[in-house]
Formats: C-alpha cells, sequence, structure tokens
C-alpha cells in the first residue's frame, strides 16, 4: 500500500491527543530522515538527503507491506515536490529521490511506488486546465529502467532545470540524463 506523508501527517493530528502530536510528528520526522539514510548509505550523501527533508516544499512517499503505515516495513520510498507556478502553463512534480532497501531491490517495489504516484497525480489533477508532468534526474545505468515504466529522456544538463540545481551537487564524473513523464 503506498502512503503520502502529509496525509500521515494529517492522521497524526486528526487521531492523536493533543499533547502528543508533537512528539509524534518529530518521531515521524526521525523516522523518514533514518530510512532515506539507512537505503542511500554509500550512494547519496546524508547532507543531500537531510537539506532535501528539511525544505518544506518536500513531501514523500512509501511503499508499505502492511495496510497501516509502518515505517519500517516499508521497502522502497521516495522524495519529491511538486512545484505549481502561478504564471506556467504546467505542474511539474520532481522526483528527487526513489530509494529501495538493499535486501528489496530488483523485486519491483519502486515500480509499484512510481506507478501509486503517477495514478495520485492524475486523480489529484483530473480537473485542473494545464499540463501535468513528473521530472527526475536519473544516473545513466537506470535509464533503462524509467524509459520501461514511460519516462523520456529530454535533456542530459541541469541547465533547463534549476529546481535540480538548487539541491543537487552535480558530481563531473557522472552521466545524468533528465528525463520526464507526461500525465
Amino acid at each position: 500500500m503506498i502512503f503520502f506523508s502529509d496525509d500521515i501527517k494529517n492522521k497524526i493530528v486528526d487521531e492523536s491527543e493533543i499533547g502528543e502530536i508533537l512528539d509524534k510528528l518529530e518521531q515521524f520526522k526521525n523516522d523518514t530522515e533514518m530510512i532515506f539514510n539507512y537505503f542511500n548509505f554509500g550512494s547519496i550523501g546524508i547532507d543531500y538527503i537531510e537539506n532535501l527533508l528539511n525544505n518544506k516544499a518536500i513531501k514523500t512517499a512509501y511503499y508499505c507491506n502492511e495496510e497501516k503505515f509502518v515505517i519500517r516495513s516499508c521497502p522502497s520510498c521516495m522524495i519529491y515536490s511538486r512545484q505549481n507556478k502561478k504564471n506556467s502553463d504546467t505542474i511539474i512534480y520532481y522526483i528527487m529521490v526513489i530509494s529501495t532497501d538493499k535486501e528489496f531491490r530488483n523485486k519491483g517495489y519502486a515500480t509499484k511506488l512510481i506507478n501509486g504516484f503517477i495514478e495520485k497525480i492524475k486523480d489529484e489533477t483530473k480537473n485542473i486546465n494545464k499540463n501535468v508532468k513528473i521530472v527526475l534526474s536519473s544516473l545513466d545505468e537506470v535509464v533503462s529502467y524509467y524509459h520501461k515504466i514511460g519516462f523520456e529522456a529530454v535533456d542530459c544538463s541541469f541547465e533547463n532545470y534549476p529546481y535540480f540545481k538548487y539541491f543537487e551537487k552535480y558530481d563531473e564524473d557522472k552521466i545524468y540524463t533528465i528525463m520526464e513523464l507526461n500525465i
């Protein structure tokens, strides 16, 4: 089942005693940092993850093996942001990180998470008269994976994607591909 951070936070606020809300929200924040740092240890810097998670525009999503959200039962998770500028005719969802626990990789959990994310976006934007797309920055070795889901390679530079440049430390030794999926 897929869970989104806004829904998780709202449930904490709606169902917790007044005196427990701040502690439970802080625990959720700490658990979120823990899972992303654990899943990405050695491949994505802790500073990058924390910089993303501390930004107010950032949201998270989780694929969970339980019907009820239990963060330690989530084999795959993502960090994303929705950008809807007033003067733009396009709503852009930026996927900043998709992570899967090493023991659960290549079992379809990230694909289930992405497909659920796409369905949520379609539902959220069905009555909006704007173009909608998902954009992500992919390392060269996983471009074919995103292509199978429907993403198209559109650029190899962050120059036209300042949102990525704001967060990501560009590594000249790596090949990046900007990919988009029109919804």
